[in-house]
């Protein structure tokens, strides 16, 4: 493998792992938003916004962690099918469905970046209190999709370049 194409798969990898910390992050958050919710309600006080801000974390780290999870076999995967197959079989079925996965990852990218768009071309507003411009949460899950594809077309061609190509 050649120098530049070792340092792009180190580069994608931090960028994977960097979203692993942002859907951390994005939990930590949704811990301490819920919770404040409940003391606010215990003591009386009223707090707008901190239910739909708890589910924009949600939104947005979920989103981030699908690449990280990935990336580390954190998906599941059908070994008990995968497993019996003879080796080309098995790189014959890994190629087919990493090239499903590409397609149905970069139309879940597309559909995000189109909705994120839309949200800010219309400037579209949440119906909660807050009333929060829709498209700056939605730009967190749609890059958390980006970054999907990109781990899907990395591991495909990983797939494609390798004939001991083998996902954790």
């Amino acid at each position: 493998m050649s120098t530049f194409l070792r340092r792009l798969d180190g580069a994608l990898d931090r960028l994977y792992r960097l979203c692993g910390y942002i859907a951390a992050l994005c939990m930590v958050a949704i811990g301490v938003l819920v919770t404040t919710s409940i003391v606010t309600r215990l003591t009386g006080l009223y707090v707008p916004g901190l239910t739909e801000y708890s589910g924009y974390a949600m939104a947005a780290g979920s989103f981030f962690a699908l690449a990280y999870t990935f990336v580390e076999g954190g998906h599941i995967r059908v070994e008990l099918v995968l497993g019996r197959l003879p080796p080309r079989a098995r790189r014959a079925a890994e190629i087919w469905c990493l090239g499903v996965a590409v397609a149905v990852s970069i139309f879940l990218a597309w559909y995000m970046t189109r909705l994120t768009w839309f949200s800010w071309q219309f400037r579209e507003y949440s119906e909660g209190a807050d009333a929060i411009l829709l498209y700056k949460p939605q730009l967190a899950a749609m890059t958390g999709a980006i970054v999907l594809a990109i781990a899907m077309i990395h591991h495909f061609v990983k797939c494609l370049a390798r004939r001991d190509y083998a996902p954790r």
